[in-house]
């Protein structure tokens, strides 16, 4: 795999590092007495009791960690990347730092198609990061006063499906923003593979690509026009993701990644294997959003100063309105990891995954399909951020994550989720 150049904007800062395995020994003229001795060891020895009692205590009670900084990668982080990509053999790789809500440093790995590096010009498939681009779509919709985040869209839309259920009345944007919605993740994982409620909405959680699709409807039906040009107008060209497309434009493919099998073979974008590809002009509110490293961090740093909607609204979206129950960011019960920090609240806000720290919180979201993995996330007060783009087979991609996102942030949340991914077998 070809190994693309680290692109380094602005100042790299100096690293102050301890040697782990260097020792002080300091040495005192002074003669200690034997019940001094005596003394300072049960001193020194309830101390480190204490330290342990804090470290192994109640997992749940918050722990403050890193203040939420990421550190500017230098020119040994990249070239661990690029190893790890080649160990891992995934096909492209793009990642990006963003430091007081800029991007900083970008560096990308292997190539975009067969015999054409990777760049900053790279386009990759997403996933379910594209509900990020939707929820800001919405809130600057709402705040705009052109929707009402707690508005039934049944007034707009009905699916077919659930058209008997009078549930359908009671769903909302907030519903879906916050994962609430009632709907299974898709309706082809159900046995009769048709869109139904498995709870009342704004009941329970419960992730779900079928919720964005029924808001994208109601929303097109709404405002009178095809809802990929209500995303481009609200949000693509304001934060200026001039290289970012929400529906099929087969004469806009250039850069973008052709995804691979485990079996090597080519598929084309929008394609998956066994021949089924997304047709010319359709879209997808959840998932399949092509975009760059550059592009994605510009809608990142626009999320980090809330400059579509106003203060209010987004503290409402970095509010924690949902709890993700097993599927939680970090799991403060189970993870024995020390330098896991555990939140004081997590879970979806509206449209973002939330942890709150107390000193700091991060925002973000991930994304997984079949030939693809990424990640992205900020921090705030900072408005520090990484962004972790993969291109190759799933079970590629979900062993290399964790390896990847610990060599650029350490101290990552979301670390501890992709640990456990990679280390769960596959079903």
């Amino acid at each position: 795999m070809r190994a693309g150049s680290a692109l380094r904007i602005g100042a790299i800062e100096p690293s102050r590092r301890l040697n782990p395995r260097a020792s002080v020994r300091i040495r005192s003229p002074v003669r200690r007495e034997p019940y001094l001795e005596r003394d300072m060891r049960r001193g020194l020895m309830v101390a480190v009791l204490a330290l342990a009692a804090c470290a192994t205590g109640d997992a749940r009670e918050p722990r403050e960690g890193r203040a939420g900084r990421v550190p500017v990668p230098d020119a040994a982080v990249a070239e661990r990347l690029d190893a790890l990509l080649r160990e891992h053999r995934i096909t492209t790789g793009g990642f990006g730092v963003i430091r007081n809500g800029e991007l900083v440093w970008s560096h990308y790995s292997g190539e975009e198609a067969p015999g054409l590096p990777a760049s900053a010009a790279t386009r990759f498939n997403v996933a379910s990061i594209t509900k990020t681009v939707v929820a800001e779509t919405v809130l600057r919709l709402a705040d705009e006063g052109r929707l009402d985040l707690d508005e039934s869209l049944a007034r707009y839309w009905v699916d077919p499906d659930v058209a008997g259920d009078p549930r359908r009345d009671a769903l909302t944007a907030r519903q879906v923003l916050d994962h609430t919605t009632g709907f299974p993740n898709w309706r082809f994982f159900r046995p009769d593979r048709k869109l139904a409620f498995e709870h009342a909405p704004g009941s329970h959680y419960g992730y779900s690509g079928e919720g964005f699709e029924y808001l994208a409807r109601a929303l097109a039906i709404k405002l009178g026009e095809p809802f990929p040009d209500i995303v481009r107008r609200t949000v693509l060209e304001p934060v200026g993701m001039h290289d970012t497309a929400v529906a099929v434009d087969h004469h806009r493919l250039q850069h973008a990644v052709r995804p691979v099998d485990e079996a090597g073979a080519l598929h084309g974008v929008y394609c998956r294997p066994g021949g089924w590809c997304r047709p010319e002009g359709s879209f997808s509110a959840a998932d399949d959003l092509l975009t760059t490293v550059p592009d994605y961090a510009r809608l990142l740093a626009a999320v980090h100063r809330g400059s579509g909607y106003r203060a209010a609204m987004a503290r409402e979206r970095d509010r924690v309105h949902t709890d993700r129950g097993d599927e939680r960011m970090v799991d403060c019960a189970a993870d024995t990891d020390p330098r896991v920090t555990c939140p004081r609240a997590q879970g979806y806000g509206l449209g973002f995954e939330v942890a709150d720290f107390g000193a700091y919180r991060v925002r973000g979201h991930g994304g997984s399909d079949w030939s693809e993995q990424s990640v992205a996330y900020t921090y705030a007060p900072s408005g520090d951020g990484v962004i972790v783009f993969l291109n190759a087979p799933h079970a590629r991609t979900r062993h290399a994550m964790p390896d990847v996102l610990a060599v650029i942030d350490a101290s990552s949340p979301f670390l501890a989720r992709y640990r456990a991914w990679r280390d769960t077998p596959a079903p």
